[in-house]
């Protein structure tokens, strides 16, 4: 057991220590993200980078159900069907492929081409075999405004929030004004599913709070959905008016006014009440 365990976690030290380094520039997969229907086949394709040869590797399969969870060893070039996993190799055009055949929702999960020697591995492919129970169905898309608890810091933080999506194959990404920053970017590295079997995943962005009270400033939120087509959507909110929030503003001013529109109906009333009982008196002391 113990060492099973150390084997999950050298590989998944392995795969987090290669991608840093770049290896995803050498191994290559074809997709990022893919959805499919139960009881479909399906071909994940993966080569290396130009000028090197699969012949001088040996090529091997991996999955991950979820984040956090075990790395499992499929299969390997030359490696006999097991399951519904097959693979083929041409190393002449240095391509390895993976048929997984007869789909089920079970076989959703992450696949990692691997080269071995230095346990070079690819940026993974997500697939996702839809659940027949669930539409196909994009995010919803709000950015929440700095806390209050944040005005006598010297930095705010913005949150953007995709909700209500199926499946989880977004990205989220932020600009400021027309520029795409990376800086002080924090997004959930995985999205977490509701209890309806829907998705939600966040991403907060931090910035100075000069940058913030600035009323020309833009800041966006780009959450991209991927199934088959890719779609953006989109949130964005304004900075603040020295140090004001314009839409706080108007709405606590109308609050105020509203407030005050029934301070002034409900003195007249009282006005007209006291009126009509000391009519009524003086009425009563005449007969």
């Amino acid at each position: 057991m113990m060492r099973k365990k150390l084997t999950i976690f050298v590989l998944q030290w392995l795969i987090f220590v290669v991608q840093c380094q770049g290896s995803t520039n050498f191994v290559l997969q074809s997709t990022p993200y893919m959805t499919v229907q139960p009881r479909d086949n399906v071909t994940l394709n993966c080569s290396i980078g130009k000028g090197q040869s699969m012949g001088s590797y040996t090529m091997l399969w991996y999955r991950q159900a979820h984040y956090g969870q075990p790395i499992e060893f499929i299969i390997k070039e030359y490696g006999e069907p097991t399951q519904n996993f097959e693979v083929f190799l041409n190393t002449k055009d240095n391509l390895f492929s993976l048929l997984v055949s007869n789909l089920s929702v079970k076989d959703s999960a992450t696949y990692y081409c691997a080269a071995s020697s230095q346990a070079y591995f690819g940026g993974g492919t997500k697939l996702t075999v839809l659940d027949p129970g669930i539409n196909i169905t994009q995010p919803k898309v709000k950015i929440l405004k700095p806390s209050k608890k944040e005005a006598c810091g010297k930095a705010v933080t913005l949150v953007c929030l995709a909700e209500d999506f199926y499946p989880d194959h977004v990205t989220i990404k932020w600009r400021i004004g027309n520029t795409e920053v990376v800086k002080g970017v924090a997004t959930d590295q995985y999205a977490t599913q509701n209890s309806d079997k829907k998705f939600h995943m966040s991403s907060r962005l931090k910035v100075k709070k000069k940058e913030w009270n600035n009323a020309k400033k833009k800041f966006t939120c780009i959450v991209t959905f991927y199934n088959h087509n890719n779609t953006e959507v989109i949130a964005t909110v304004n900075g603040v008016v020295g140090g004001f929030d314009r839409d706080e503003h108007v709405r606590k001013t109308q609050t105020v006014k509203l407030a005050y529109g029934v301070f002034i109906a409900k003195s007249g009333l009282y006005g007209l009440f006291i009126f009509l009982f000391i009519w009524r008196q003086g009425l009563a002391k005449k007969q």
